[in-house]
C-alpha cells in the first residue's frame, strides 16, 4: 500500500535528530521500506526465492509454459507470472496457501481429479510433484512481480473461420497460365520498381557456376569443371551446365538432404527402454528419397507414396513401400501411441500443408482455424492404421481390418473423452464441401486431399520450401506455418506463378526449378548497394543474390572432394561419419542418432532429428573454428589433401613454387596468383610445427604387430577413438576389426590377434638416460597370460615380462635417449586370446629429472599430433570464407 504523507515526514524529521551513522543508516532504510509498496514477494526469504528460481522455476516451464503463458491460455489460466498465477482462471486460483494440500495445482499434478490432470501428456515425475508440494508448503514464495506479457484474447472459431475466407495462404492458386523464368522476372521487377529498386547486375560466370553446383548437387565444381565452363564460348553454356547438373545422381542426394529435415529422418527411435533402439532399415526410406527426386516423381505421388504406398505398391515391386519411413522413422515415445502419432500429425500438417495441427491436441488452435475435432480426425486416421514391422518393407502401415472410431480427448488427457469426430479433412480448407475420410483408415483420402491441384496449401508451401533450399531465403518465413499469423510474402505473386508452374508441369519439382535458377532473379550478384539496403535491408523483394555459407554436410562433403577422398557412390547404408575409421561417404549417408546427435553435428547447425524442421538456424560460434581445427575427422581429410607434399623440404623454394599452384587449383579451384604465391611461401617458413612439450603430451596411444623374433614394432598406428576413459579402434566395442584392442589410464587389452597388440608410446623430449618403472599385473585365471615389452624406436627390445594371475615387477634402470627418440611399451596376448585384460601403470624419469612421466596421471584422451607446414597451410585454406560461402 501506498504511504501515507505524514509517516514519509515523521520519518525524516527523526533522521535530522539522529547523530550516528549506524542510526541514520537505519532511519533511512525505514524511510525506503514505508517509501515503497509493501509487496509479497518482499516478504520471501533469499532462500525461499532461490528455492524457486533453482527448482520450481524451471518445471513451470518445462511443464506448464506451453499452454499457461503469454500465448497460451488454456482455462484462461496464466501460470508466467505471481499476479496472473494467483488471479487463476476459470476454475479459481490454483495455489491455496492457508491449506496446501487442498491447492487446485496439487491436485492436477497428483491426478486426483478426472477432468483435470496435468501435465495432459503424462503425469510428471514424483520428484517434481514433490518440490511443487514443498513449494506450497513454503507459502509459493514467488519473485516474479511482472504481469504476463499478454492476457491473451483469442478469436472465436466462427470469426477465424471468417478470416481464413480472406487470408492469402488459403486463395485459390491461378493455374491458367504457366510461369516462366520471364515472367518471374518481369514480377519481381515490378514489385522492386514500387519501391525504387531494380534487379542487380548478373554475378560473374565463376559465381554462377559455383552457385549452380552447390544448389543442384551440394559439391564443388573442379579446377576443370571451372575451366570449361567459363572458356566456352557457346551462348546456352548455362543452361547446358543446368541440366547437365539436374541429370547428375548427385542432385537427388542433395535434394533428399533437404527434405529428411522436413521428415525428421533418423537411424534410431531416441529413448525407448529395454526394446532395440535401431531403425536398422531407415536408409531405405533415405534411398527412396535420391531416386524419387532423380527420377523426378511428381510431387503428387511423392506425397501419395509416404502417406498410402500400402495401398499404391503393396509388394513393394516398384521400392516405393519404404517411402512410408515418413510417417514411422520418427521418435518412439517409449511407445505412447499419443505422442507417436501426435508426432506424425505434426509431420503430415507442418511439412506437407504449412498447418499447425498439433496445436489443437488439448483445444481449438488458439490462432487458425483447426479444432479439436479436425485434429482427432487425423489421430483417429493413424489410430486405425498398424505397422506390421516385417517385409516387403519393415517401414510400411497398412489399415486395420476394423475401423474404430475416434472421440476428442478432453484437454488431450485419454481419460478424459469427449465428442465422437467422423474422419474428414480440414474443414477450412474445403467449407462448401467437406471431404470424408472413410476408405480403410481414411488415409488414402487423405493422401489425395492434401495431394490435389484444389488444396491451395500444398504447392504453396513445397514451391515455398524450394525456394528457400535454392535461394537461401524462403518468401515466407514460417514455411511450415501458412496460418492467419503469416505474414503475406513481399513476393507473392512469384510465389503463386511456382505454385502454378508446379501443377501445371504435373508436379515436377525439376521443371520449378529449372525455372528458378534460369531466372535473372537467380543470377543477379550478391553485392549489396546502399538503395537497396535502406529500402529493404533483409531483401524481401530480391533486389539482389542472397550470400549463403555452406551447410554442414556441403562442407564436409567439399572438403573431402578437393582432397581427393570423397566416396560417390549412390544409396547404400548409414555410416557413422564421426568416428574413426572416419567414412568417406557422402554427408547424407551418415548415421543420425536421434537419443544422442555427435556434437559435431550440432556445432554446425544441423537439423535436430527429434522433430520436423521447418528450416535450419544458422550461427557463427566459436565452436565452429574449434572443431574446425581440432576435429580428428577435419584432421584426417586435411591429412589426405596434402599426402603427396609431406615429403617436399619448405626449404626447397623451387618445390615449393611448383607445388603451391597445384594445391591451390585442387583446394580453390582456381588459379594462385604470384602475390598469394609470395604470402603462402612466407606461412609455410614461419609455420610453427614443433609440438608444445607437456607431460600428456609425450604419450600416443596406438597398435601395432610385435615380432617376437627381431623385438621391432611394425605397421605402429594410432587407435583412432577414445570415450573419454578408453582408447580404442572405434566406438562399438568389441569391434568387428580392432577386437578388445583397447588402452585405459591403468591399462588395456590386447586385440584377437598380433597385429592389434595394444602400444602407449612415449617420445623423449630432450636426450638424457631415463629409467622405467612400473607394475604389470594379470588377474584371470584362464587362459596363458599376457606379455609385456618395451621397445626403443619400434626396433630395439629393451625387456619383456610375462604375467598370468599374478603382478610382477616392470623396471629398467639405464635407458640412453636421444630428443624424438621413442619407448613402447606394447603388450600382446602370447598365444591364447582369451582373459587378457591387463594392468600396466609405468613413469618413465630422466635421472636428472624429479617429474616423471607418469601412464596414469598423464592419460589423455586426445592423441598429440604435430601439424606439418603444409598440413596447416591446408588446413588454413579450406577454413576461408572463399571455401567455405557459396558466393
Amino acid at each position: 500500500m501506498p504511504v501515507m504523507r505524514s509517516q514519509l515526514e515523521v520519518v525524516s524529521k527523526l533522521c535530522i535528530y539522529v547523530n550516528t551513522t549506524i542510526a541514520k543508516s537505519i532511519f533511512a532504510s525505514m524511510l525506503m521500506l514505508l517509501a515503497c509498496p509493501c509487496s509479497g514477494a518482499e516478504k520471501d526469504s533469499p532462500e525461499a526465492i532461490e528455492f524457486f528460481e533453482k527448482q520450481v522455476r524451471p518445471i513451470l516451464v518445462e511443464r506448464c509454459y506451453e499452454c499457461h503463458s503469454a500465448d497460451e491460455a488454456n482455462g484462461e489460466l496464466l501460470l508466467d507470472s505471481r499476479p496472473a498465477m494467483e488471479k487463476g482462471g476459470t476454475r479459481g486460483g490454483v495455489v491455496n496457501r492457508e491449506l496446501p494440500e487442498k491447492s487446485l495445482l496439487i491436485s492436477a499434478i497428483d491426478y486426483n481429479l478426472a477432468d483435470l490432470q496435468m501435465p495432459p501428456n503424462g503425469k510428471m515425475p514424483e520428484a517434481e510433484i514433490s518440490i511443487l508440494k514443498k513449494w506450497i508448503e513454503m507459502g509459493a514464495p514467488d519473485p516474479r512481480l511482472e504481469t504476463s506479457t499478454s492476457q491473451a484474447k483469442f478469436d472465436s472459431m466462427p470469426v477465424k473461420l471468417e478470416k481464413s475466407a480472406k487470408h492469402w495462404a488459403y486463395q485459390p492458386i491461378d493455374t491458367a497460365q504457366p510461369a516462366s523464368q520471364l515472367s518471374i522476372d518481369d514480377m519481381a521487377t515490378a514489385k522492386l520498381q514500387e519501391a525504387g529498386l531494380e534487379l542487380s547486375p548478373e554475378a560473374d560466370r565463376r559465381t554462377l557456376i559455383k552457385r549452380l553446383y552447390y544448389d543442384l548437387t551440394g559439391l564443388p565444381p573442379e579446377y576443370q569443371d571451372y575451366q570449361k565452363w567459363s572458356g566456352t564460348k557457346d551462348s546456352s553454356w548455362y543452361s547446358q551446365l543446368v541440366e547437365e547438373l539436374l541429370s547428375s545422381p548427385h542432385y537427388g542426394e542433395r535434394m533428399a538432404r533437404h527434405w529428411m529435415d522436413v521428415a525428421r529422418y533418423a537411424d534410431n527411435k531416441g529413448y525407448v527402454f529395454k526394446e532395440s533402439r535401431e531403425y536398422p532399415h531407415a536408409y531405405r526410406y533415405r534411398d527412396w528419397l535420391i531416386r524419387s527426386f532423380n527420377n523426378d516423381l511428381s510431387y503428387q505421388e511423392f506425397i501419395r507414396y509416404q502417406l498410402v504406398a500400402d495401398r499404391l505398391d503393396p509388394e513393394n515391386k516398384q521400392g516405393h513401400l519404404d517411402a512410408m519411413g515418413f510417417l514411422t522413422l520418427g521418435r518412439r515415445f517409449l511407445n505412447n501411441k499419443y505422442d507417436v502419432n501426435d508426432d506424425r500429425i505434426d509431420v503430415i500438417s507442418r511439412g506437407l500443408l504449412g498447418v499447425t495441427a498439433s496445436c489443437a491436441r488439448c483445444h481449438d488452435h488458439k490462432f487458425d482455424p483447426v479444432t479439436a475435432a479436425d485434429y482427432y480426425s487425423l489421430f483417429g486416421i493413424l489410430e486405425n492404421s498398424q505397422e506390421p514391422g516385417d517385409e516387403p518393407s519393415p517401414m510400411r502401415l497398412t489399415d486395420r481390418e476394423k475401423r474404430s472410431p475416434s472421440f476428442v480427448l478432453l484437454r488431450g488427457s485419454p481419460g478424459n473423452r469427449g465428442p465422437k469426430v467422423d474422419p474428414k479433412f480440414f474443414e477450412f480448407l474445403n467449407a462448401d464441401k467437406p471431404i470424408p475420410l472413410k476408405t480403410g483408415s481414411g488415409r488414402i483420402e487423405l493422401a489425395d486431399a492434401i495431394a490435389s491441384e484444389r488444396n491451395p496449401l500444398t504447392s504453396r508451401v513445397y514451391v515455398n520450401r524450394l525456394w528457400g533450399w535454392i535461394f537461401g531465403q524462403p518468401f515466407v518465413d514460417t514455411p511450415s506455418d501458412f496460418g492467419l499469423r503469416s505474414e503475406r510474402p513481399a513476393q507473392q505473386a512469384v510465389l503463386d506463378a511456382l505454385a502454378s508452374e508446379l501443377i501445371r508441369r504435373n508436379w515436377s519439382t525439376k521443371q520449378v526449378i529449372r525455372t528458378m535458377v534460369n531466372s535473372a532473379v537467380y543470377k543477379q550478384s550478391s553485392s549489396a548497394n546502399p538503395r537497396g539496403l535502406e529500402v529493404d535491408p533483409e531483401n524481401r523483394l530480391l533486389w539482389r543474390a542472397n550470400r549463403k555459407r555452406m551447410d554442414f554436410e556441403s562442407y564436409r562433403d567439399a572438403m573431402l572432394k578437393v582432397a581427393g577422398d570423397l566416396d560417390e557412390t549412390v544409396g547404400g547404408k548409414s555410416e557413422k561419419i564421426d568416428e574413426a575409421p572416419f567414412s568417406k561417404r557422402r554427408s547424407v549417408y551418415a548415421y543420425i542418432d536421434r537419443q544422442n546427435l555427435p556434437q559435431l553435428f550440432r556445432s554446425f547447425d544441423f537439423a535436430s532429428p527429434d522433430s520436423h524442421v521447418p528450416q535450419r538456424l544458422q550461427t557463427t560460434v566459436p565452436q565452429q573454428g574449434l572443431v574446425l581445427m581440432n576435429s580428428d575427422m577435419i584432421r584426417n581429410i586435411v591429412q589426405v589433401s596434402v599426402r603427396s607434399l609431406e615429403s617436399i623440404s619448405i626449404d626447397d623454394k623451387r618445390m615449393v613454387s611448383e607445388q603451391l599452384p597445384q594445391l591451390f587449383q585442387k583446394l580453390m579451384g582456381r588459379d594462385i596468383s604470384k602475390d598469394e604465391i609470395q604470402r603462402l611461401t612466407l606461412f609455410l617458413q614461419h609455420a610453427e610445427t614443433k609440438l608444445v612439450d607437456t607431460p600428456q603430451n609425450r604419450w600416443t596411444y596406438g597398435y601395432g604387430s610385435l615380432n617376437q623374433e627381431s623385438g621391432e614394432i611394425q605397421s605402429f598406428q594410432l587407435l583412432p577413438f577414445c570415450d573419454g576413459k578408453q582408447w580404442r579402434g572405434a566406438s562399438d566395442y568389441p569391434h568387428k576389426k580392432f577386437g578388445y584392442c583397447g588402452l585405459t589410464e591403468k591399462g588395456g587389452h590386447p586385440g584377437d590377434s598380433n597385429g592389434f597388440t595394444p602400444i602407449r608410446r612415449w617420445t623423449a623430449p630432450r636426450a638424457g638416460t631415463v629409467e622405467v618403472n612400473g607394475s604389470l599385473e594379470h588377474k584371470a585365471k584362464e587362459g596363458d597370460g599376457i606379455r609385456a615389452t618395451v621397445v626403443r624406436n619400434a626396433s630395439q627390445r629393451i625387456e619383456s615380462w610375462t604375467a598370468h594371475t599374478k603382478k610382477v615387477s616392470t623396471k629398467v634402470k639405464r635407458i640412453e635417449v636421444q630428443a624424438g627418440d621413442t619407448l613402447d611399451l606394447a603388450v600382446d596376448c602370447i598365444e591364447s586370446t582369451n582373459h587378457d585384460s591387463f594392468d600396466w601403470v609405468v613413469e618413465i624419469r630422466y635421472q636428472d629429472d624429479k617429474e616423471p612421466s607418469h601412464s596414469k596421471e598423464h592419460f589423455s584422451s586426445q592423441q598429440p599430433l604435430p601439424s606439418t607446414a603444409w598440413f596447416q597451410l591446408s588446413q588454413a585454406l579450406l577454413m576461408t570464407n572463399e571455401f567455405c560461402f557459396v558466393d
